[in-house]
C-alpha cells in the first residue's frame, strides 16, 4: 500500500509542478495565478500557512506577492542584502533556525514572526536569485523527509523559473525582436529542471552515477547519425534523462544490492518502466513519443524484453535507440553486482546480441558514430567523452571495422 501512496502523490506532484509554469505564464492575471500556484505548493506539504515574495533588487528587498491563511501581513516585506543571498545554496529548504546570517535573521525578526515562518527556501532560476517562499507550521509531521525535502526543492525550482519568467514576458511584450532568444532561454531553463529530475533520479544509484545523461547523450548521438530533426533529437534527449525516474519509488536496497536478486526483487526492478510511464504520461511534453521512448527502453527485438513484450517490428527507432544506448552504459560501467565490461568487451557483446536484444541498423550506426570519434571526424564526441581512454586505439578501431563489414554484407 505504501509503495501505491507514494507512486500517486509522486504522479500528483509531478502533475502539479508542471501545472505552474503552465498556469502561470498562460494568464495576464500573474498575482492570482502565482496566488493559486502557491495553494498546489501548500497542498503538497498539509503547510496552512505560506507566503510568496519576489526579489526587488533595486530596493533590496524581498515584496510580498502572495500568501495563504495570514492575517494582516499585507505590505510585509522582508529585507536581503547581496552578502546574504550568496550564503544560500539554491532553492534548498531551510528551517528559521538554521539560516546562518544572523543580521538577515535579526534585521526580519519582526516579519518572520508575523509569518510565522517555520521553512524559508531562496528561489533561484539559473544563477539569478528572484525571490522566496515562506512555509508555516506543517498539520501533519512537523519535520521533512529527505524525499519530500527532494520533491520541495524541485517545487521551488519551478517556482522559480515561473518568477523569472513573468520578467521575460514582461520583456517580450515590449520588444518583440528579442522572441527567439527568449524563447531559448526559456527552454534551456527547462532543460535544467529536467536535468535536476535526472540528478535524483542517478542518486538513488551509487554505482549509476550520471548514467541518465550519459544515456542521453549516446542517444542523441546516434539520432543525429539518423539525420533525426533537431526537434526530435531534442525529445530522445529528454526520453534518455527520465528513462529511470520509475526507480525514485523502488527501494534503494534492492537497486544497490551487490548479490543476485532473488524472483521478488526482480519484479520489483521490472516495474520501473511502467512507473516511468505512469509519471511522465501525466505531463504533456513538447516532444513527441517521449512516453513511449520510455515505457519500452527494456524492450527486445525478440520480443523477450519488458513490460509489453514487444518484437522488431512493434518498436520505433527511438525505442531501438534508446534500448541500445542503456545497455551500452550498463555494460561500460561498475554495477553493484559485476564490474564494468572493457570497450572491447561491451562491443563484442552488442554484436553477440544482434537481432536478439538490439536492432542491427540501430547498432550500426552506433558503430559508426564511434568510429567517426575515434578517428576525430565528430567534432563534439557524444560517446567517447564517457568512456575510459585506456583502451587500445588500433585493436578496437580494427573490431569496429570488421564489425561493420559483417553488417553491411
Amino acid at each position: 500500500m505504501k509503495g501505491k501512496w507514494d507512486l500517486k502523490r509522486l504522479i500528483f506532484n509531478m502533475s502539479a509542478l508542471v501545472d505552474l509554469g503552465q498556469e502561470v505564464t498562460s494568464s495576464k492575471v500573474f498575482r492570482e495565478k502565482m496566488k493559486a500556484a502557491l495553494y498546489v505548493v501548500t497542498g503538497m506539504f498539509s503547510v496552512p500557512k505560506a507566503a510568496l515574495f519576489v526579489n526587488n533588487s533595486n530596493r533590496r528587498s524581498l515584496e510580498l506577492l502572495a500568501y495563504k491563511g495570514l492575517r494582516e501581513i499585507d505590505g510585509t516585506d522582508i529585507h536581503i542584502k547581496s552578502r546574504h543571498i550568496k550564503a544560500f545554496n539554491k532553492n534548498k529548504p531551510y528551517k528559521i533556525n538554521e539560516i546562518k546570517n544572523k543580521s538577515f535573521y535579526e534585521n526580519n525578526n519582526s516579519a518572520f514572526k508575523k509569518l510565522q515562518i517555520k521553512t524559508f527556501i531562496p528561489l533561484f532560476a539559473k544563477d539569478e536569485f528572484v525571490g522566496a517562499i515562506t512555509l508555516g507550521q506543517r498539520l501533519s509531521r512537523k519535520s521533512y523527509r529527505k524525499s519530500e525535502k527532494d520533491v520541495l526543492k524541485v517545487v521551488a525550482n519551478q517556482m522559480a523559473i515561473t518568477l523569472h519568467n513573468s520578467t521575460l514576458f514582461k520583456k517580450l511584450s515590449n520588444k518583440v525582436a528579442e522572441n527567439k532568444g527568449l524563447y531559448e532561454n526559456m527552454r534551456h531553463i527547462y532543460h535544467d529542471t529536467i536535468q535536476a529530475f535526472a540528478a535524483a533520479i542517478d542518486a538513488k544509484d551509487v554505482y549509476t552515477k550520471n548514467h541518465s545523461y550519459r544515456v542521453a547523450r549516446y542517444a542523441v548521438a546516434i539520432a543525429r547519425e539518423l539525420r533525426w530533426k533537431e526537434r526530435d533529437i531534442e525529445g530522445i534527449y529528454v526520453a534518455g534523462l527520465l528513462h529511470d525516474i520509475g526507480k525514485i519509488i523502488i527501494d534503494k536496497g534492492v537497486i544497490n544490492k551487490g548479490g543476485k536478486l532473488n524472483l521478488m526483487e526482480i519484479i520489483e526492478i521490472k516495474k520501473h518502466p511502467q512507473v516511468s510511464y505512469d509519471i511522465l504520461s501525466k505531463i504533456k511534453f513538447p516532444w513527441k513519443d517521449v512516453v513511449d521512448f520510455v515505457r519500452h527502453h527494456h524492450e527486445r527485438i525478440d520480443g523477450k524484453g519488458y513490460p509489453d513484450s514487444l518484437v522488431e517490428t512493434e518498436l520505433s527507432d527511438g525505442v531501438k535507440i534508446l534500448a541500445l544506448a542503456d545497455a551500452f552504459d550498463a555494460m561500460t560501467t561498475d554495477r553493484p553486482y559485476r564490474e564494468k565490461l572493457s570497450l572491447s568487451e561491451a562491443l563484442k557483446e552488442v554484436k553477440k546480441c544482434l537481432g536478439t536484444q538490439f536492432d542491427s541498423k540501430i547498432s550500426n550506426v552506433f558503430f559508426r558514430v564511434l568510429q567517426k570519434e575515434i578517428k576525430g571526424d565528430n567534432k563534439e564526441p557524444q560517446i567517447l567523452l564517457h568512456l575510459d581512454k585506456d583502451f587500445d586505439i588500433t585493436i578496437i578501431t580494427t573490431l569496429l571495422e570488421g564489425i561493420t563489414a559483417e553488417l553491411s554484407v
